[in-house]
């Protein structure tokens, strides 16, 4: 494998593990969608000062709904609230701050040293193959 595919495939790991920067011009995409199910998430441009998010709510029947989109960054840590169907939920909101990382049913980042594991196998596949002819 050329260090061009090399490059390329660190490139689309990095975009598949949500790495990458947020658009040129500073603005965030994320996805959004409202409570409705099914979800048909649409990208959309956030403004300056928001992030990317999941705000889940849930009943006081364990009912859970969840939502999508551009949230101000100061409401990330914040407890919130929603009627939804004449019932209130309390929303619990998980922000991101990468182009369209709000994808998933629920944020996780994965820890850095599962990141390094990841792109050291990638590696030794790529360049192993070099060292064993």
């Amino acid at each position: 494998m050329g260090t061009s595919s090399i490059f390329f495939c660190i490139l689309f790991l990095g975009g598949a593990l949500g790495l990458t920067t947020s658009s040129a011009q500073g603005r965030l995409r994320c996805y959004t969608c409202n409570f409705a199910k099914p979800c048909y998430p649409i990208p959309t441009e956030c403004q300056d000062d928001e992030v990317c998010g999941i705000s889940i709510g849930t009943s006081e029947q364990s009912e859970v709904i969840q939502r999508k989109g551009c949230l101000p960054r100061a409401q990330c840590p914040l407890q919130g609230h929603a009627t939804y169907w004449e019932r209130s939920y309390s929303l619990q909101h998980h922000c991101c701050e990468q182009d369209l990382c709000n994808a998933a049913t629920t944020l996780q980042r994965l820890p850095s040293c599962l990141l390094i594991t990841l792109l050291i196998l990638m590696a030794s596949f790529t360049w192993g193959g070099h060292l064993l002819h």
